[in-house]
């Protein structure tokens, strides 16, 4: 079936968790999108399979036009908009067209009104007019013919007006709807008037609650006054369904604010310790048992006033936490929500094993707030996916159109006329621009940088518009702009030898320039297209940073010298040259003074994309050297990516992200020179990276791709970024240029790699000679891994992030992004040196020197910059779970250092810890629902800690990584430390064996000699 259960093992263990530790932990986690999005997944795809279910004792399933459901659909609309494809909406459609979009049975009752809500959004997002119709005509009878029946509902003898507080949220947000889609006040005047009656019949105004109906007014349970939860939370989350259709400071938003601060004042006094709201809400006593449709309603209530900025953050917030904190505890590890009260309209009973649509639906709505209150963005949504030619991913050729444009729409989201700069918002305080400077630069990078994404859209549609603006006419405009005195954007002739940024964004506008000439250069007049020549080639024609720079020179000059213009040829080529001797075979190429993916988004795009443009027609013979170098990229660049297609996270401006893959489609260019190419592996993990990020809840703020990883991330952030920056990204688009009917857009998507040569397969290692670099691939847990080296020091160095976490672990791993450093000398994946320094006490290992790579062992050197005559031999073995570390002390003064393994984001919100006893030594072991990791200190080590961070990590807020420390002494005789980093999915345990990764540890002057548990040996010679 579509929504066959695909709960991951991560979301068993964390039900499991939340059992097996019992309620006093369950408010002590936190919150992020990513696991609020993955419980209300496991929710909807649950209830979604159990739509046909029998509930509340009833002897047959509810009609689909039934008000449970009316309520269910309400929550999952809200969660098909932050869905990864947008097979909600197609379940939802096939609803409306069973129903033929009608509502319920009876004309006035409003429970048959509720699916109404159902379909006017869909109506909204698809435009067809038949699934309003039938709605607006049900609607309009009840208005044309008003029931004369009194607000009193008298043991429900009088159903036809909302005489019971349910009713407020199964009517009013239809009758609020049609009235803003139509533009009638007609509907909005009988919706007030109606609603007023309800509430001054019901609302009691010293407590600020509703009752549930006229029944309950006057009586007194355990001698309070008897307010229902849901029934309240019918009314709140109606609130805010109602105050969505309307604009602040209108006469109707006004109205349901009112209301709605005293009902939220009053909930959060009324709340439990535990989260939840008792069914009798001032009854918490007599109804200690947890219910969690009133809970959830009250959630998403609460959680949607702090979005809108009707509530205090800083007040509301911790209660909307513990709130979602209790209402995910009751999820079963099926993805059943428990703890729901049946059918009825006071205080009862619930259990943990029932549930009922409409407490679906509350949750799925509560969660659309959570998300959104912790960061939780809009992200790309596939739309009809392909799983026959795609089946990993759904991803076509179409998608990636989809994909650009959406990154395009949210950038053009800051162009109202063609004057408008593509300037963003500012974030962070790495980034410029600073106080102003660089002002023209940054709008620049803008322009440029977007066009990447706009490039292959305009090849195909030149008339393309977003926003209402023509996006040709918009670039030619701005483009003109930049050679125009007078105005802001206008970009100077070069002064001196330093091209600066300017450089990088001509570089770029050229390779787009050379890509759609006939949109964005033939329109130009003589005129300007010898002035924009002349500002251009000023910057190319001289010098350039000695890294993958060279290639903006030579697109520049190459551009001009094609369209008949005088350039430096002697220059041209020696840059040219000059690229070709970064190379390091296998594919390979060192940006100087580094490896990282500069390597595949720089030189091995640009080699391709230069020689298919130009130098196959001016420059064969360098052109051909391109390509010979290109050829290796697809034997050895996709085991970097994880059997899921997840890219490490490695190198500087990770910023850029899925540039990374920029070079795959380009292979399209040589087919007949990959006879044996797996393309539907290389389009597998194309689009895989894509969905990775562009799909991140925290991919985007403000509309357009943070500066960071996933989210802003200021470790991984350049001083020499700005916003615009980030969509240097975009040259993944320009595999959009390959052809629509190449092997790459064509053949059917697999899992590449680990399909074929990784199947079955144990660790494996691919070595690099010429780069140094050792590529790891993990199948137990599908994860690919880095080693490299990077020798820069930070005293006096001018570009900082050369020495930083972005080149300078121990490894880099697909499925454990890397922690940043911190003050207090916390480690992952690295050693820490303690200095004798009060201006800088801890020192992580920077500056690395490659050895050598032999019989399974990655030898490096890491030395201290800091602590005077201090290093350590490195000797890295990746073993079937994990890494044998044993490593070597050398030096002729004491110093006390650490070593971290990868720290564990708190995903799913929480870290578990255990400590076990191997062979006498402390193990460590921490989980987090996905992953545990193990540290086993095996020799040499005298503590282990396990410690938890903020703000360090790329992923969450909080995460967790375990430590080991040591001292060294030149008078030990002992200098080797032994430790296994071990990891293995959630779920089972590790048992004895498995953290009893070696046997015995012989140490001489010589070598290292160490007996693993299968007696096998392994020799370190250092």
């Amino acid at each position: 079936m579509l929504f066959e259960l695909k709960n991951s093992i991560r979301f068993l263990l964390f039900a499991l968790f939340f059992f097996s530790n019992g309620k006093a932990q369950q408010n002590n986690y936190s919150i992020n999108p990513v696991s609020v999005r993955n419980e209300m997944q496991r929710v909807a795809d649950w209830q979604i399979e159990h739509f046909r279910d029998v509930y509340s004792d009833k002897n047959k399933p509810h009609h689909i036009a039934d008000w449970t459901n009316g309520a269910f659909y309400v929550g999952l609309l809200k969660y098909a908009e932050i869905a990864k494809d947008d097979r909600y909406w197609n379940w939802l459609r096939k609803i409306g067209e069973e129903q033929n979009w009608k509502l319920h049975q009876r004309k006035y009752m409003a429970d048959d009104h509720t699916i109404g809500q159902m379909h006017l959004e869909l109506f909204r997002k698809f435009g067809d007019s038949a699934m309003l119709k039938p709605t607006k005509e049900g609607i309009d009878y009840v208005l044309n013919n008003p029931s004369s029946q009194p607000i009193t509902l008298d043991n429900y003898k009088n159903v036809e007006r909302w005489t019971w507080c349910d009713a407020l949220f199964m009517a009013p947000p239809v009758w609020a709807k049609l009235a803003k889609i139509t533009g009638e006040q007609k509907y909005n005047d009988f919706m007030m008037k109606e609603y007023e009656a309800s509430r001054a019949h019901l609302f009691d105004e010293e407590e600020s609650l509703f009752y549930r109906d006229n029944s309950y007014i006057g009586k007194l349970d355990h001698g309070k006054k008897i307010f229902w939860a849901r029934g309240n939370g019918w009314v709140f989350g109606g609130l805010t369904l109602l105050m969505d259709e309307y604009e602040p400071g209108s006469k109707e938003y006004e109205y349901f604010k009112a209301i709605y601060l005293k009902m939220a004042k009053k909930l959060i006094e009324i709340q439990t310790p535990d989260g939840h709201w008792a069914m009798c809400l001032l009854g918490q006593d007599v109804y200690p048992t947890p219910e969690t449709s009133g809970t959830s309603f009250f959630t998403f209530g609460l959680a949607w006033g702090v979005n809108h900025g009707l509530l205090d953050k800083a007040i509301y917030t911790p209660h909307i936490e513990k709130a979602w904190n209790c209402l995910r505890s009751h999820i079963t590890k099926e993805g059943m929500l428990g703890y729901v009260q049946p059918i009825g309209a006071a205080p009862g009973s619930a259990w943990a094993d029932k549930t009922e649509v409409y407490g679906s639906g509350a949750f799925l709505a509560a969660g659309s707030e959570v998300y959104k209150m912790v960061g939780g963005q809009p992200i790309f949504q596939i739309q009809n996916p392909d799983f026959v030619k795609s089946p990993k991913t759904g991803m076509t050729r179409q998608h990636w159109i989809d994909a650009a444009k959406y990154l395009l729409k949210g950038a053009f989201s800051y162009v109202k006329n063609y004057d408008d700069p593509l300037k963003f918002p500012k974030m962070g305080t790495v980034s410029y621009p600073k106080d102003g400077r660089n002002s023209p630069v940054e709008k620049l990078e803008g322009l440029c940088r977007t066009l990447f994404v706009a490039a292959p859209l305009l090849k195909e549609n030149p008339n393309l518009e977003i926003n209402g603006i023509k996006i040709a006419e918009y670039y030619r405009k701005n483009i003109v702009n930049l050679i125009d005195e007078n105005h802001p954007s206008y970009i100077a002739m070069k002064k001196g030898d330093w091209p600066g940024q300017t450089l990088v964004e001509f570089g770029a506008l050229s390779v787009s320039m050379f890509m759609i000439p006939e949109i964005i250069w033939d329109p130009l007049t003589k005129a300007q297209q010898d002035k924009l020549a002349k500002t251009m080639i000023s910057y190319g024609d001289g010098y350039t940073v000695p890294s993958n720079w060279k290639f903006f020179n030579i697109f520049i000059l190459s551009y001009f010298k094609e369209k008949g213009y005088q350039v430096n040829e002697k220059l041209l080529e020696d840059y040219l040259n000059k690229s070709l001797e970064h190379y390091r075979e296998d594919g390979w190429y060192n940006d100087n003074p580094a490896f990282d993916y500069y390597s595949m988004w720089a030189f091995q795009m640009y080699g391709p994309v230069w020689s298919k443009y130009f130098g196959d027609k001016h420059y064969p013979e360098i052109a051909e050297k391109f390509k010979r170098n290109f050829l290796p990229v697809e034997a050895n660049y996709p085991y970097m990516f994880g059997k899921d297609g997840k890219m490490i996270m490695w190198g500087r401006s990770i910023t850029y992200r899925f540039a990374s893959i920029s070079s795959f489609p380009l292979m399209s260019y040589y087919e007949k020179d990959l006879p044996n190419a797996n393309w539907g592996g290389l389009r597998g993990t194309s689009s895989a990276v894509l969905l990775q990020f562009l799909q991140h809840p925290e991919f985007r703020k403000d509309e357009i791709p943070t500066l960071g990883f996933y989210g802003g991330f200021e470790p991984s952030t350049q001083s020499y970024s700005c916003r615009g920056s980030v969509f240097w990204m975009g040259k993944a688009f320009l595999s959009l240029f390959s052809p629509a009917d190449s092997k790459f857009w064509n053949e059917e998507e697999n899992g590449g790699v680990w399909d074929k040569e990784l199947k079955n397969a144990p660790t494996t290692n691919h070595f690099y000679k010429n780069s140094e670099i050792l590529v790891t691939n993990y199948p137990s847990i599908g994860a690919s891994e880095i080693r490299a080296w990077c020798n820069v020091p930070q005293k006096g160095i001018k570009e900082s992030f050369r020495s930083s976490e972005n080149y300078n672990k121990l490894s880099y791993n697909s499925e454990f992004t890397w922690q940043a450093d911190n003050s207090e000398g916390t480690a992952a994946m690295n050693y820490v040196f303690k200095t004798k320094q009060a201006d800088h006490p801890f020192e992580s290992g920077h500056v690395y020197d490659f050895k050598k790579f032999e019989k399974g062992v990655y030898y490096r050197e890491l030395i201290a910059e800091y602590v005077d005559n201090a290093s350590i031999q490195l000797a890295d073995i990746p073993i079937e779970n994990g890494i044998l570390r044993v490593d070597k002390m050398e030096g002729n003064t004491a110093f006390d250092f650490t070593l971290g393994h990868y720290a564990l984001p708190h995903i799913n919100g929480f870290i578990s810890k255990t400590i076990r006893k191997i062979n006498k030594e402390e193990v460590q072991i921490i989980d987090n629902g996905n992953y545990q990791l193990a540290l086993v200190p095996i020799q040499g080590w005298k503590g282990i800690q396990t410690i938890t961070s903020t703000g360090i990590h790329p992923e969450t807020k909080e995460s967790t990584v375990i430590n080991v420390s040591g001292s060294y002494d030149p008078a030990d005789k002992n200098k080797v430390y032994v430790t296994a980093m071990l990891w293995k999915k959630s779920g089972i345990p590790f048992t004895n064996a498995e953290l009893t990764v070696v046997k015995k540890v012989k140490v001489s002057k010589e070598k290292v000699t160490v007996t693993n548990a299968d007696n096998t040996k392994t020799e370190i010679a250092y």
